[in-house]
C-alpha cells in the first residue's frame, strides 16, 4: 500500500475491478441481472380492496410474489427483491470496515510514538473512529439481519409483503424494526465517516474547519435525536390513546426545548472527543506569538500591535483570532487551577 505505483492507481483500479466482477457475474448467471442483483416489485392496493389479493407487478425474471391488501388501503409502494450477491453486498461493508479499523488503529498507535508525526497520527485516529463507528453500528444491525434470517428464513426485502400472513403482526413489527434499523445505520455511519474523514484530511488546511465540523455534527445529532424521539413518542401515544400523537410530541418536545442547552453541551463534549482542536500552520504560528505575549499574563499596546500585524501577515480574520485567544486563555486557566 505504501508503494507509489499502488497508491497512484487505486482510485481507478478498485472501481474497475468491481465493475468487471459484477459484469462477469451478470453475463455468466442464467438469471442475468435479477439473479445477481435482485429484481423489484410494484405493489398496489386500490380503495375497497381490504383483505383482497394485492396487485403485484414483478420485474422480468423475479419470483412471483403474493400478498393481501391491509386495512389502510389504498396504497402503493415499490419493494426491491434481493439475491445472494445482494445480501452479501449488504453485510460486506461491515467486514471491510472492521479490517480497515484494525489497520488504522495500528497506524495511529505507531505514528503517535513519534512527535514529528503527530498530525499524521491525528489523521489516522480520525479514520479509525470513522471505520470503528461503521463496524460497530452496522455490525449490530447485521447481527439483527442474521437473527432475522434465522427466524424468517432466507432474507429478502420482498418478504415484507407476506411476512404478516405467514408469521403474524408481531413478527412484522420485529421484521420492520430490524430492516429500518439497518437502513438507518447506513445513513448514520455515512454521516459519521464523512465528518471524521473530512476532519482528518482538512483539519490543518482550512481555517476553523474543526470548529465548523463539531458544530455541524452536534446540530445533526441533536436534530436526529429529537426527530426520532418525537416520532417514537407520537406513535406510542397514538397506539395508547388513538389520535393522541400530538400529546406524545408535546411530552418529548417541551423537555427538548427546555433542556436544549445541557443536551447541546453534552453532545459538544462528545464531538470534541471525536474531533479535538486542530489548527493550521498559520494558526499555530499565531498561537506561538500569543504565547510569548502572554508570558506575564498581560497584553500591552505594543504587543497587541505586534499580534495584529502577525495576524494580518498570516491571513487570520478577527473572528478566528478571538476564538484562538479564547481557547488559549481557557487552557491557561485550566492549567493554573
Amino acid at each position: 500500500m505504501t508503494k507509489p505505483i499502488i497508491k497512484n492507481n487505486l482510485w481507478w483500479a478498485i472501481p474497475s475491478i468491481a465493475t468487471l466482477i459484477f459484469t462477469s457475474l451478470i453475463l455468466l448467471s442464467s438469471g442475468g441481472t435479477v439473479d445477481v442483483i435482485g429484481g423489484a416489485y410494484h405493489v398496489y392496493c386500490a380503495e375497497g380492496t381490504v383483505s383482497q389479493p394485492a396487485e403485484i407487478i414483478s420485474s422480468k425474471g423475479s419470483p412471483d410474489l403474493v400478498g393481501v391488501c391491509e386495512n389502510y388501503a389504498p396504497y402503493v409502494y415499490m419493494v426491491p427483491g434481493n439475491s445472494t450477491a445482494g445480501q452479501l453486498l449488504l453485510v460486506l461493508p461491515v467486514f471491510s470496515a472492521l479490517f480497515a479499523m484494525i489497520f488504522m488503529r495500528k497506524s495511529w498507535k505507531s505514528l503517535a510514538q513519534d512527535p514529528e508525526t503527530e498530525n499524521q497520527a491525528i489523521e489516522a485516529r480520525s479514520l479509525f473512529i470513522g471505520f470503528a463507528g461503521k463496524a460497530i453500528i452496522k455490525g449490530a444491525m447485521t447481527i439483527g439481519i442474521i437473527s432475522m434470517v434465522i427466524i424468517f428464513g432466507d432474507w429478502n426485502l420482498a418478504d415484507v409483503g407476506t411476512v404478516k400472513q405467514e408469521y403474524g403482526e408481531q413478527a412484522l413489527t420485529i421484521y420492520l424494526f430490524i430492516l429500518y434499523g439497518f437502513l438507518f445505520s447506513i445513513l448514520l455511519t455515512g454521516m459519521l465517516e464523512g465528518f471524521m474523514f473530512t476532519y482528518g484530511i482538512l483539519k490543518n488546511e482550512i481555517l476553523g474547519i474543526d470548529e465548523t465540523l463539531r458544530k455541524t455534527f452536534s446540530t445533526a445529532i441533536f436534530a436526529t435525536f429529537g426527530g426520532v424521539s418525537l416520532l417514537i413518542a407520537s406513535e406510542i401515544m397514538e397506539d395508547f390513546l388513538g389520535g393522541g400523537g400530538l400529546i406524545g410530541a408535546v411530552i418529548v418536545g417541551l423537555p427538548l426545548i427546555v433542556l436544549r442547552k445541557p443536551i447541546f453541551a453534552t453532545i459538544n463534549s462528545f464531538s470534541t472527543i471525536l474531533m479535538p482542536e486542530a489548527f493550521t500552520k498559520a494558526e499555530l504560528s499565531y498561537i506561538e506569538a500569543y504565547e510569548i505575549a502572554m508570558e506575564d499574563r498581560v497584553i500591552t499596546d505594543e504587543e497587541r500591535k505586534f499580534l495584529k500585524l502577525s495576524a494580518k501577515a498570516l491571513g487570520l480574520d478577527q473572528d478566528r483570532i478571538d476564538y484562538i485567544e479564547s481557547w488559549y486563555n481557557s487552557n491557561l486557566e485550566d492549567e493554573e487551577e
